[in-house]
């Protein structure tokens, strides 16, 4: 390591409002609060709704960037909550019984939570910070030495052979790197278990993945016992390599060539920082994304934190370690005894342990490992219950509020990141609380139409707006509802659990490259439908009320409207649940190239419409002089293909579809040697500029209301499938 650099250090680049944003930030809040709180009459309380309203919807038409005018409509939606959460917690509180007294105290607490997080994703996400690219010094002298390390349990060996070729050709000074498969479904405890046909497994995926290592030119790892899972593996290999930094990815994550060098650099810079993320970036759809077919026109799930959220940590020198797709440096690693494992999110809590001792993180916001989002429903929920419960016990069990070393804006940045995982409990407190009066007439809110005009509706209005305004580019609204309420049931019984036992939680290791031979409901969804159940009865009990009590028929209707948003949203929910089939264990992504193919001796022009580890698809223009068949042999040059290495690469015809514009050609791969292999592997995946521009173009906000509109129908025809499989079910 250049240690030289030391001399030259200089204070990491933050967000334009950084050094001021944090006192100044609560000394507005303090003023928001005391004006919020004065007294206005009734005539200026209308007024004040009208201009409010009115004014929110042309600031999020405009949807400032960036800038005083942004912060300005941040604070003018913040005053406008305040007022609403002073008007709650001083008027609105029920006192009839001690059901009512119960129920009133859940909602304010469910309203509380989301005021706190509108805060928090103000103070968060109103200045992000954009961090200018860094390349690798060029020479091999100043270069840091790399060791690449991919932790591995269960996945399928092609999928592990998938990444570890692609590790072997990122771009670095040569016998300055090193890749490492990390196997712990070979460990020596597994391979002597008592259970023979377990054993033997065990056995044969050792012997395979060794002899795998060997043949590609990665250096193959195991220990002796499984213990602290993920973290364990790690800690075991860090005392083994000897690397300057260390590359984590995750099985299933391949890097693109130029990983190494857009974040070494920092590394030299700085010998204080500890980490240097990148976003994860999948070139599958998660289940959501698949059954509903909005893979390729609406922004990924994890967007809004990859491309927003991120960003804002950074800026405050508190962006953290995601556990794959990360450079770190392995001496201060080591400082803290490896990776820690108090919690089951191992990579937050390392980070924050070594942000509290002063060392910084930094985020580079450009996609550079394409991974695998879960294929089926189970293993979603699966994934994101191990996140739910491991951001919680490091509230719990590692509070950052009251962690020694850490300034007060990374004290606020990892409370965000923990605080925002209470999220189903707060929804399903949504959806059951107007269900107490609908069903049971307990009142849990005393106010009256006008009321919830005068305070309620500008605060809502408001909201909605700051978040199209802080994550319109990356989060839509009816999908951000619809991904929470699929998530709340069961990972509110995941906290739950936290909340009896912080330590109780084991890593769940989430499945990934699952293929799914047909169409079926998840296992998961008898719970969604009684909840479905329980607002579909409080809808006709509502509307029963709305024409039996004409006295409190504004509050009935607007426990109605809120009522029919949560039914459609569980209804739509029903349309995740209903698993689409999807036979390919590796994704296919589009890409739009010139080719020639060679048949023969003949030269083909075609064009390159998609690709797959395992083929790619063509159109052979009509008059063209050559007819293909299923079986045909050709050949291309891989260059041809985008791929940086010269190869010849041999195709055979799978499927032929005549059209208007010519034949469409289903090509296979017919892999012969190692070089090809690298080939194959370096066109899919070498340049992360095709996720860069694949991930911008799903930013795209235009023509969102049609988007969304067109979610909503696709997410109510696949309930409407949903509920033809579960009579098919019942009838059979």
């Amino acid at each position: 390591m250049a240690r030289g650099a030391a001399a030259r250090q200089t204070p990491l680049p933050v967000s334009r409002f950084a050094p001021l944003r944090t006192v100044s930030g609560l000394v507005a809040l303090c003023l928001i609060a005391v004006i919020a709180a004065a007294p206005v009459p009734d005539a200026l309380q209308v007024q004040l709704c009208i201009v409010t309203i009115s004014t929110y919807f042309v600031m999020g038409w405009l949807r400032p960037t960036g800038g005083p005018f942004r912060v300005f409509v941040a604070l003018l939606i913040i005053f406008t909550s305040t007022r609403y959460m002073i008007w709650r917690v001083t008027e609105t509180l029920p006192t009839d019984s001690a059901l009512s007294i119960m129920g009133g105290i859940f909602l304010l607490g469910a309203e509380s939570y989301g005021y706190v997080l509108l805060l928090l994703s103000t103070f968060l996400s109103v200045d992000v910070y954009k961090r200018a690219p860094k390349m690798a010094p060029v020479s091999a002298g100043q270069s840091p030495t790399v060791d690449i390390l991919v932790p591995s349990y269960n996945e399928p060996d092609d999928l592990l052979e998938v990444t570890l070729t692609a590790a072997l050709n990122v771009s670095y000074p040569a016998g300055r790197m090193k890749v490492y498969l990390l196997d712990d479904g070979g460990t020596l405890a597994k391979r002597e278990q008592a259970d023979p046909v377990r054993a033997a497994e065990a056995q044969a995926r050792h012997e395979r993945l060794k002899a795998m290592c060997e043949r590609l030119g990665a250096h193959y790892l195991t220990r002796d016992k499984n213990e602290h899972a993920k973290a364990g593996n790690i800690n075991a290999a860090l005392k083994k390599v000897e690397g300057d930094l260390i590359l984590i990815l995750d099985a299933d994550h391949v890097p693109s060539s130029d990983i190494l060098v857009r974040t070494v650099g920092h590394f030299v810079d700085d010998p204080k920082v500890f980490l240097v993320q990148t976003p994860h970036f999948f070139l599958n759809p998660d289940p959501l994304e698949r059954n509903l077919g909005t893979f390729r026109d609406m922004p990924s799930e994890n967007e809004m934190f990859y491309s927003v959220i991120q960003r804002g940590l950074d800026g405050l020198n508190a962006s953290f370690f995601c556990g794959s797709a990360a450079v770190l440096r392995r001496e201060h690693v080591m400082e803290i005894g490896g990776l820690q494992g108090d919690t089951i999110t191992e990579d937050a809590e390392t980070a924050l342990e070594l942000h509290s001792r002063g060392y910084r993180s930094v985020y580079v916001d450009r996609p550079m490992v394409a991974g695998l989002s879960p294929e089926t429903f189970s293993g979603f929920i699966t994934q994101r219950m191990r996140w739910t419960q491991g951001m919680i016990q490091i509230f719990l069990l590692k509070n950052p509020l009251l962690k020694k070393g850490l300034s007060l804006s990374q004290r606020i940045g990892y409370l965000n990141s923990c605080f925002y995982w209470f999220f189903p409990l707060a929804r399903l407190t949504f959806i059951l609380a107007p269900l107490l009066y609908l069903l049971l007439g307990v009142q849990v809110y005393v106010g009256n139409f006008n009321d919830f005009l005068m305070y309620g509706l500008p605060h809502i209005v408001g909201a909605l707006m700051l978040s199209s305004i802080l994550y319109g580019h990356t989060r839509w609204a009816f999908a951000s509802e619809l991904y929470e309420v699929v998530q709340s049931i069961h990972c509110s019984g995941a906290i739950l659990q936290v909340l009896r036992n912080p330590r109780a939680p084991s890593f769940a290791v989430t499945p990934k490259g699952e293929s799914l031979s047909e169409n079926f409901i998840s296992p998961l969804a008898r719970p969604f439908y009684i909840l479905i159940a329980l607002v579909a009865l409080g809808e006709v009990a509502g509307l029963v009320r709305l024409f039996t009590d004409p006295v409190g028929a504004g509050v009935i209707a607007v426990l109605l409207l809120w009522n029919t948003f949560h039914l459609l949203l569980l209804i739509s929910a029903l349309g995740v649940l209903y698993e689409r089939s999807q036979q390919r264990s590796f994704p296919r992504f589009d890409i739009s190239r010139d080719v020639h193919l060679s048949c023969a001796d003949e030269t083909i022009a075609a064009h390159m419409s998609d690709v797959s580890i395992t083929g790619m698809g063509c159109l052979v223009p009509s008059g063209a002089g050559h007819e293909f068949a299923v079986g045909d042999t050709l050949t291309v040059d891989a260059r041809e293909l985008g791929a940086s290495n010269a190869s010849t690469l041999n195709l055979k015809v799978l499927s032929v579809f005549n059209t208007p514009e010519g034949q469409k050609l289903g090509l296979s791969f017919v892999i012969v040697t190692r070089e090809q292999w690298a080939a194959v592997v370096t066109l899919m995946y070498a340049r992360s500029e095709n996720w860069k521009q694949f991930r911008d173009a799903r930013a795209n906000s235009e023509h969102m209301g049609a988007k969304i509109a067109r979610l909503i129908h696709s997410s109510l025809s696949q309930a409407v499938s949903h509920l033809r499989a579960v009579t098919r079910e019942v009838r059979s």
